[in-house]
């Protein structure tokens, strides 16, 4: 239902289309059903069938859904409540078993409760549409013929049944493949439109498939354009902040040089402070402003050259490989991530142990540390900017503020995912995982 050049027809004809053929088609198979069944014949029985069944005669009706159930009883069978008795009918039968008329019993509902006649009468004799009793002694006892309880579904309803689940069972592969049609298109631009709030430069959504959703990829095309457009005033003007900021703070610098010890250290401490500051922020504001080339970059050599470059500054880092991947992504940005997390974790315990592994289809790495942990309500907080786990501000043990945020925008823009937890006997764990795009072996664990 795609157009060429990926002009799709409109969501609304191509549901009108669907119900349409789903109709068309139930409507055959209907005309079918009723061309070759023959129509449910009412169930009743004559007067001579009841005898026939009496005299253990097969009429050939015993196909119907109430044909007459024969069986023996010691006594003859009692009237049964709103059953009529008809003299002239019972002297009948009689006459037809060819025998006495006090050796049967007659016994019967009536079918026209509205006319005086009870029974209709065919050719001059009684047919019954409702149910009957009839027996007739022998010397054996009572032979009782009598019409069974009307079953709750008859045979030409279940027919009917069956064909119609025949229609639907006809029309389902119509129905998945006019849906799975209709719908191809939407998860293909939900999952573009996924992609592109993850990442705001990700490449434009196609334009194609059904006008409505053309209309909104276009849409959506016009507004991430926008947001690029912010993005780059929005960085340029941190720039220019962060340039206009560095000038003042270097004349007080200068200036402070005269004053007393005590006072200078601590005018200086503040001077590093807001530098820092200013770094962390321009750094933030830039990760996510510019386009990054994406590489399959292995995690296994990344990770065991970065936990080298920590011990030989003398840091506690540990690593282990249990199944080592590759992924796709800007490698400076992953390895910046990681550079974040292992900072966090030294800087309140000490001590961090890095785990790399596989979660299914995802490449999970952990960095885990025995500090002092988080209460639960905060470990989401820790991501939002300039929030930091040491309420004192001291920029020796908390930082800017920044790590975990820019850690956690990098995790998303490549399709990824960080969260925090507490560790199970004391600690902090921060889990970052990622589409892996392949398998590589086993390695040994690095202590």
């Amino acid at each position: 239902m795609t157009r060429p050049g990926g002009r799709g027809l409109p969501i609304f004809w191509q549901t009108l289309l669907l119900v349409l053929a789903c109709l068309v088609m139930a409507q055959m198979v209907s005309i079918g059903l009723f061309l070759s069944l023959r129509p449910p014949r009412p169930d009743f029985n004559r007067l001579s069938d009841v005898a026939d069944a009496l005299a253990g005669i097969r009429t050939g009706t015993e196909d119907r859904d109430r044909a007459l159930a024969v069986r023996r009883t010691t006594a003859p069978p009692p009237r049964g409540v709103g059953m009529l008795e008809d003299a002239g009918f019972t002297a009948s039968l009689a006459a037809q078993l060819k025998v006495p008329r006090n050796r049967v019993r007659l016994y019967f509902e009536p079918d026209q409760r509205s006319s005086p006649q009870r029974v209709r009468i065919r050719r001059g004799e009684p047919i019954f549409f409702s149910g009957v009793v009839a027996a007739v002694a022998t010397p054996h006892g009572w032979r009782v013929a009598e019409t069974p309880p009307r079953p709750m579904i008859v045979a030409w309803q279940w027919r009917s049944i069956l064909w119609f689940c025949l229609t639907a069972v006809l029309l389902l592969p119509f129905v998945w493949f006019f849906a799975r049609r209709l719908t191809r298109p939407i998860r293909r631009f939900a999952d573009a439109a996924d992609r592109m709030g993850a990442d705001p430069l990700a490449p434009n959504i196609a334009v194609d498939g059904p006008s409505e959703l053309r209309v909104m990829a276009q849409a959506i095309n016009r507004m991430q354009e926008r947001l690029g457009r912010h993005l780059a005033e929005r960085t340029a003007m941190i720039g220019a902040i962060a340039h206009d900021l560095r000038t003042p703070l270097a004349r007080v610098a200068f200036r402070i040089e005269g004053a007393p010890d005590p006072i200078r250290d601590k005018v200086q401490a503040d001077i590093d402070q807001m530098r820092a500051m200013i770094t962390a922020t321009i750094g933030f504001v830039r990760d996510g402003s510019g386009p990054d080339a994406r590489v399959p970059v292995a995690l296994a050599p990344m990770l065991t050259a970065l936990v080298a470059r920590e011990r030989e500054t003398g840091r506690t880092v540990t690593l282990t490989i249990d199944a080592a991947a590759t992924v796709l992504a800007n490698a400076i940005s992953i390895e910046r991530l990681i550079q974040n997390l292992i900072d966090n974790g030294l800087r309140h315990a000490g001590a961090v142990e890095i785990r790399l592994g596989r979660a299914g289809a995802l490449a999970a790495v952990t960095v885990a540390d025995r500090g002092p942990g988080l209460a639960p309500e905060q470990l989401e907080r820790m991501f939002e900017p300039f929030v930091r786990g040491d309420p004192s501000r001291n920029p020796q043990t908390g930082g800017t503020g920044l790590g975990l945020t820019i850690a956690r925008s990098i995790a998303e823009r490549h399709g990824g995912r960080l969260v925090l937890a507490n560790r199970h006997g004391g600690g902090l764990e921060a889990r970052f995982t990622m589409p892996a795009e392949e398998s590589l072996a086993i390695a040994p664990e690095i202590k």
